[in-house]
């Protein structure tokens, strides 16, 4: 799952949401206090006499951390690349079915699901002209099972993984073989941004590492045993490869035209794409602009110099632009598979007692939050799974804002006020401690407003926070690294069957892995592993939901809510089709009479 920008950090945490559950419906309404908020429909295709030109300028917060898909975890960044590089099979936007893009079709699964074998087609090239084969899927392989690479979100869903061969020399050809079953195989390597070995490899660095000697490397970690290994890592993680041009080449339908850092990466329209039958790429460019202060952001939207934004504070949606047609603006509200949550950092001595962590989610009144900062715009969850989702566990009790349940479970966990100064302490390993941390903050408003509530509620327990708010990269970087003591942050989920190993399994807390808070269950990682080996979805069900209820028992995050995302974007656009899936909308499908083009080349 990725980690969202606007909220916190970013990976690939895999959900399912049925198409019932998650498609548009008419009067389909979520409620404040004193009004109610209209969901906007998926409408119909509207490409019919469509035109290319014009540009989209797209407002970010920050700076994509990297646009090499291997090596990122930034949500900003899929943002980005999604219209670079494509995988041999994507999901489809509207039916969640697996559809074909650089395959010919879904591939032939073996009986025992351990051999995937992959028609490539032979018409597919990357930017510059050359073609893509399966030995550049091969690669892009190669380049996530390096345990020295920054792909350590991807890898965990190759941990079985054994081989990937040509068929009989063929290069549009391709086995993949798996050490054991994984229900998501297909959707693992079918869903893998596909790189270009002759641009990122044209020494064939690469074919010198066996799958043997890369599998073995990931359980040694020792640079000195696998140099080559290494050093290539060395440069597909640095910032040049995947801030250039000259590296940063796919097969989609636009390619990286400039990237000036802390102001905007511009995209420009590929001339050469070879799928513009199936997937358009109307507008000339697509231009990705840094705007850090929300305020200035809706500013910029008012006076038409962005087009489109995602609008992160509810009062900007509701209250500051309450007309925007006046600004020849538009707005959607879209249910798109998200939850927020408080990030205990379960390594932290504060944290490590389970009724420590129960007492601060009954400290957080989490409804009383919804109706104030976010306009009722939200559904108080329980659990990591959507709320929407067939696997969501609704056996959960919702937790009530209860002070007074929270200060016995502190009291039980031995936390007193024994000096009379007002916070409260505890003796850890021989030591006098005060209930003292600090939250962190990635400059995002609405995100500080909700921590000062926060604060405020566990002040009035004896607990001392503090908020520090840092630049994005900062925050990514010390989220990553776990350090950290808590944060506000969210999950942004996709569409294709659950396996939360990922974010939870403990496996991922070590390094940079993505279970960034350092939870550590054993039953849990039973259950994930049960979870990955099983192909019977009712059985992996309720796998699923008895793995929440131990989660919910041991409360390792505060879950708070789920709410739709907010955009606002120029009415010169038409075919602008909101989507419930991640990264909606496709801005290569939007396009622009030439009589209202805004930009021109």
């Amino acid at each position: 799952m990725k980690k969202i920008n606007y909220l916190s950090i970013v990976f690939l945490m895999i959900i399912t949401i049925s198409a019932g559950s998650c498609g548009r419906k008419k009067d389909n309404t979520v409620s404040g206090e004193n009004t109610k908020f209209s969901l906007t429909e998926l409408a119909p295709p509207d490409v019919k006499d469509a035109q290319n030109g014009d540009w989209i300028i797209k407002q970010e917060m920050s700076d994509a951390e990297k646009l090499n898909p291997t090596v990122t975890n930034d949500a900003s960044a899929t943002g980005i690349y999604i219209y670079i590089f494509e995988p041999l099979l994507d999901v489809d936007r509207t039916t969640y079915e697996l559809k074909p893009i650089i395959a010919k079709s879904v591939p032939v699964v073996s009986d025992d699901h351990l051999t995937y074998t992959f028609d490539l087609r032979e018409d597919v090239t990357f930017s510059d002209g050359k073609p893509l084969t399966a030995e550049d899927v091969i690669f892009t392989i190669k380049t996530v099972l390096n345990p020295f690479t920054d792909a350590q979100a991807l890898r965990n869903y190759f941990a079985d993984f054994k081989s990937a061969e040509l068929v009989n020399g063929d290069k549009y050809k391709l086995s993949i073989t798996m050490s054991k079953p994984y229900f998501k195989t297909v959707y693992t390597i079918g869903n893998t941004a596909i790189t270009p070995k002759h641009i990122l490899d044209p020494e064939n660095v690469n074919d010198q590492f066996s799958w043997e000697e890369l599998l073995a490397a990931q359980k040694n970690l020792d640079a000195k045993k696998y140099p080559e290994m290494a050093k290539y890592a060395e440069f597909l993680n640095s910032q040049e490869v995947s801030r250039e041009s000259r590296y940063v080449v796919g097969s989609g339908p636009y390619k990286l035209d400039k990237w000036i850092t802390g102001q905007s990466i511009t995209l420009s329209r590929n001339e050469n794409y070879w799928n513009k039958k199936e997937i358009p790429n109307f507008p000339n460019k697509l231009v990705f602009k840094t705007i850090q202060d929300q305020n200035a952001a809706v500013v910029a939207a008012k006076n038409k110099e962005t087009d489109y934004m995602f609008v992160i504070q509810p009062i900007d949606f509701v209250e500051n632009v309450k007309n925007p047609e006046q600004f020849n603006l538009k707005k959607s509200l879209v249910t798109e598979p998200t939850y927020t949550f408080i990030a205990w950092n379960n390594k932290n001595p504060l944290f490590a007692d389970k009724k420590v962590r129960w007492a601060l989610s009954y400290a957080v009144d989490r409804q009383s939050i919804i109706n104030n900062i976010i306009y009722g715009m939200g559904t108080v969850v329980q659990s990591p799974v959507f709320i929407k989702s067939k696997y969501y566990n609704n056996d959960l009790k919702v937790i009530p804002y209860d002070p007074e349940k929270a200060k016995q479970l502190l009291t039980e966990a031995g936390w007193k006020d024994t000096d009379g100064d007002g916070v409260l302490d505890k003796v850890i390993d021989g030591k006098k401690t005060d209930f003292k941390f600090t939250f962190i903050n990635n400059n995002n408003p609405k995100r500080k407003k909700v921590m000062l509530i926060v604060i405020e509620n566990l002040k009035q327990l004896g607990i001392k926070a503090d908020l520090q708010e840092y630049e994005w990269s900062v925050f990514l970087d010390k989220t990553k690294k776990h350090q950290f003591d808590a944060c506000y942050s969210a999950w942004q989920l996709s569409v294709t069957p659950e396996d939360p190993y990922q974010i939870w399994h403990s496996s991922q807390a070590q390094g940079e892995g993505s279970n960034f808070i350092s939870y550590i269950n054993p039953e849990s990682d039973k259950l994930l592993e049960q979870n990955r080996v099983e192909f019977d979805d009712n059985k992996r069900m309720e796998i699923l939901k008895q793995w929440q209820k131990i989660i919910y028992d041991d409360q390792p995050t505060t879950f708070l809510w789920s709410e739709p995302s907010r955009y606002l974007y120029s009415d010169r656009f038409r075919n602008t089709r909101w989507y419930a899936y991640p990264d909606s909308p496709l801005l290569n499908e939007w396009w622009t009479p030439v009589a209202s083009q805004r930009y021109r080349n």
